[in-house]
């Protein structure tokens, strides 16, 4: 619901608080204050993320037409192909999972700002559904990292491509990794809003 769309300026008791972003929102409120050069970093950790969410859905798109025309077309179908589009696959799943936490873009129920509108248990409903899921994703991340560390003992490669295993397991550590980055960023500006009781009006 927007206000301006409805053109009526009576809704500021209606419209509940809008969730903080980690990254990517308004940095003149003041939950981000004194951040900006934090974020000017944060911006090219963005846009590496982007490159490469480009890059591996590209070429994943591209792999799908050759595997499709060397099967069909020309009856020679690459065996390799079938190793690198899970990998590529797999990098897009995860770090498109990191740049939707940093964007909050994952979907909420939002059922709470049914029963309140109070700002200050909107922010600690919020703050502790964060601290919750910054915990349950570093638990994720370690059996990622347990699970990458023994294949590289193991110095596991591809049936076919003689890939290291690592490729396809560094994608969930980065993206577990970077989700955890960008949870930490959010619980840390929830916090300073719920405790300064400024920002996130």
């Amino acid at each position: 619901m927007n206000k301006d769309l409805l053109h009526t300026d009576s809704l500021d008791d209606v419209m509940p608080p809008q969730p903080i972003q980690p990254a990517g929102g308004d940095l003149s409120d003041p939950a981000y204050r004194g951040l900006d050069g934090f974020y000017r970093f944060e911006a090219r950790l963005a846009l590496a993320m982007r490159v490469i969410l480009f890059c591996a859905i590209l070429a994943l798109g591209l792999l799908m037409a050759a595997q499709v025309f060397m099967r069909y077309v020309i009856s020679s179908p690459f065996l390799g192909i079938e190793e690198l589009a899970p990998m590529l696959a797999l990098w897009v799943y995860f770090i498109g999972m990191a740049y939707c936490t940093r964007e909050r873009d994952h979907i909420e129920g939002g059922v709470l700002t049914l029963l309140t509108h109070n700002r200050d248990i909107l922010l600690s409903v919020r703050l502790f559904g964060t601290l919750v899921c910054l915990v349950t994703v570093a638990v994720f991340a370690w059996y990622a990292w347990d699970f990458a560390a023994y294949n590289l003992s193991l110095n596991r490669k591809s049936t076919y491509m003689r890939l290291p295993k690592y490729i396809w397991d560094f994608s969930m550590i980065a993206g577990f990794a970077l989700m955890i980055f960008y949870l930490a960023l959010q619980l840390l500006l929830e916090a300073r809003a719920l405790l300064t009781g400024r920002g996130n009006d």
